[in-house]
Formats: structure tokens, sequence, C-alpha cells
């Protein structure tokens, strides 16, 4: 008996500690013609849309609640990240500028705008900085908030390839989707 309950408690402890969090690919139809790739996240109760970017490589963090797309060339890198930080709303800008700053450190703030999304308006943050000589980091920081908390955009680009690759991120941003979880048909 006290085996078969420990048994049932390891295994309600597993249970519980077993991400919410779960990315998987498909495809969506567009109303225009024709049909594009699409990541699904599923967390909690709640269903996110997102287009990757074409020929860009995927790596899916669960327990960071963290998708990295990787650019064919190696030196631009995107990354989502889904986090609890203030549910439903954005915090002010100063609030904001400070975070941005933190995550990268020694970067500077070159623009900061309000970005249009699939779901509802975000903000972002454009930054620059110079880790090596001669070698220039831009940066796109992209905040959309959601019930659950924030979303997280992150571009990470050699200069060279932040002009393409900011037009990708947006194009992320503009097909960003949220929508309540469709329960199971029994």
């Amino acid at each position: 008996m006290k085996l078969l309950l420990l048994l049932f408690l390891s295994l309600a402890a597993a249970a519980q500690a077993q991400s919410d969090f779960h990315a998987y690919s498909g495809t969506e139809d567009l109303i225009e013609g024709g049909r594009v790739d699409k990541l699904t996240v599923v967390c909690s109760n709640l269903q996110f849309n997102v287009r990757p970017p074409r020929g860009w490589f995927r790596q899916v963090d669960e327990a960071s609640r963290k998708i990295i797309f990787t650019s064919p060339s190696g030196r631009s890198a995107a990354t989502i990240q889904f986090t609890t930080n203030s549910p439903g709303t954005l915090p002010a800008e100063d609030v904001l500028r400070a975070q941005v700053l933190q995550a990268h450190p020694g970067a500077g703030i070159l623009q900061y705008s309000v970005c249009p999304t699939g779901y509802r308006p975000g903000v972002f943050f454009d930054l620059a900085r110079v880790p090596a000589p001669q070698v220039v980091q831009k940066i796109r920081h992209a905040f959309v908030a959601q019930p659950l908390g924030q979303v997280e955009f992150v571009l990470s680009s050699s200069d060279d390839e932040f002009r393409k690759n900011s037009s990708i991120i947006m194009a992320m941003l503009g097909a960003f989707r949220v929508q309540p979880l469709k329960p199971k048909q029994p």
C-alpha cells in the first residue's frame, strides 16, 4: 500500500513538472491563396501562431519557453520568448527601456516605436553595440502583451544583415496571433 501511494505521488509530481508549453509545426492556407508554414505554440489555455522565417533553422526550448531561429549564414538569430511579466498589458516605456538595456549590455538605443501585430499593437526598440573592434551588432527587441504575460521577439544581427532581417521579424510580428485554445472534441 505504501509503495502504491509513493508511486502515485511520484507520478503526480512528474506530471506537474511537465511543461505546459509546446510548439509544433504546421501549415496555413492564406485567404489570398497559397499556403505558408506556421509554428503553433500552446501554453496554458492559449494558442499562439507565428510564421517562422523561411530557410532558418529552429530550436525549441520548452523548459525556458523559448524558440530560437538561426539564419542560414549564422550571423543572425531571432528569439521568441514567452514570459509571465506584466500579464495583459505592457509596462511603461521607461520600464521597458531599462529592461532592454539590461538584456543587452553595452548597447545603445537607436529608436523606439509602436509596431503592429496580428493580435494587438506591440512596441520595439532598435539597439546597436560594438562587441569587438569593427564588429557592429544590431538588435530589434519587441514586446507584445498577452493575457498570460508578454511575448518578446528579439532579432540579433550583424550590421550588414540587419535591414533584410528586420523586415523578416516585422513579418513574424505581423502574422503573430493569440487565441483561446479550442477544447478537444469528445
